[in-house]
């Protein structure tokens, strides 16, 4: 097994081990909990840990920063080499380097305006999104959710859930609601990854493969897709077939790929690309020629979608409104110049079928 790091009480005191049950926990505040037996056995991995005084306080919330700390013991595979670069999260806080590591490798992404919000106590649904990017459940689509409330889980979490509760990753909560906006506990979390690693026997080499697969998809596995790529577009109507998508807008990027707008989410949500509207091998020469109903593909380690387009429009160069808006659907947003109009560039949306 691949070696993990230690975090002790969210310090920045670190010792290596190997990831086996080779020693006992005690916390002095777990017994009779709930969830005692998967505090215990995710922290006998070396995982987790708690408090100096000797306790675990199961029942306390826990902020995004120290989620992302939490997951970056389990050392996943980065899909993009992009630097995170949230305007409220400093290379000099403790928890930058776990913030990055937890983008690069795919499980998180920030809020419209380009923050992060590290201090924020997390809430059930966040928690669940980011789990769910550990997990494959090749039945997520037929499961029948048992919650009163499931008509009101929000698209953007909604595959999630279904991804974890037919995992049994998660199950019944209290009255039979999920309450998804519920800031969860530290024992909750805890028992969520625990039962996730469960799944595949705490074999980091495998988890860091289904975090790369979520979602099966036998044509873009991670043994085809570089590492350097975040996936492939398809747009049949336009002759776009398997173009490859980069992290990054840069210039440099673009004469290489399509690019992807890092202030977007890079798989649910509003995805944004951009490309050169000619010259290079990928470009988006032909964009202008789409139209409304046209289909959109995107492959990539996560799984494959298709998308039908809505919008095609020019907007001006300086408005990103459409691009890093927040969306009720699954959405494609793409970008281009548009020829011989320096101030303008012409936007396509395609939303999930």
């Amino acid at each position: 097994m691949k070696r993990f790091k230690w975090l002790i009480a969210i310090s920045l005191t670190f010792v290596a081990l190997i990831p086996t049950p080779a020693f006992a926990v005690s916390y002095t505040d777990i017994a009779g909990h709930t969830d005692e037996a998967y505090i215990t056995e995710y922290s006998s991995y070396g995982l987790v840990s708690g408090y100096p005084d000797g306790t675990f306080r199961p029942d306390a919330t826990i902020t995004r920063a120290e989620t992302v700390a939490l997951l970056d013991k389990l050392e996943l595979y980065p899909i993009t080499q992009k630097d995170s670069s949230f305007t409220d999260v400093l290379p000099t806080d403790w928890f930058y380097p776990y913030i990055d590591s937890a983008v690069k490798s795919g499980v998180v992404s920030g809020y419209e305006g380009n923050i992060f919000l590290p201090q924020n106590e997390i809430t059930r649904f966040e928690a669940i999104s980011i789990v769910s990017r550990l997990v494959r459940s090749e039945n997520y689509n037929s499961v029948q959710l048992p919650y009163s409330d499931s008509e009101d889980i929000p698209l953007w979490v909604n595959t999630s859930v279904r991804n974890l509760y037919a995992a049994g990753v998660i199950d019944t909560y209290p009255e039979n609601k999920i309450n998804g906006s519920t800031h969860i506990t530290r024992a909750e979390m805890v028992r969520m990854l625990d039962k996730a690693m469960r799944t595949y026997d705490f074999d980091t080499s495998r988890v860091s493969q289904t975090t790369l697969e979520n979602y099966t998809n036998p044509q873009a596995t991670a043994t085809e897709i570089p590492h350097d790529i975040l996936g492939y577009l398809t747009i049949e109507s336009i002759g776009i077939s398997k173009f490859p998508v980069k992290d990054g807008a840069d210039l440099e990027t673009i004469k290489t790929a399509i690019g992807h707008f890092s202030e977007t989410p890079i798989w649910d949500g509003n995805v944004g690309f951009c490309a050169h509207n000619r010259d290079y091998k990928y470009d988006f020469r032909n964009l202008k020629n789409i139209a409304v109903g046209d289909t959109v593909t995107y492959e990539t380690r996560f799984g494959t979608r298709n998308y039908q387009v809505t919008v095609i429009k020019p907007i001006a160069e300086t408005d990103w409104s459409d691009i890093t808006a927040a969306v009720e659907q699954n959405t494609l947003t793409m970008v281009t110049c548009i020829e011989e109009q320096p101030t303008k560039r012409l936007l396509v949306q395609a939303v999930q079928k």
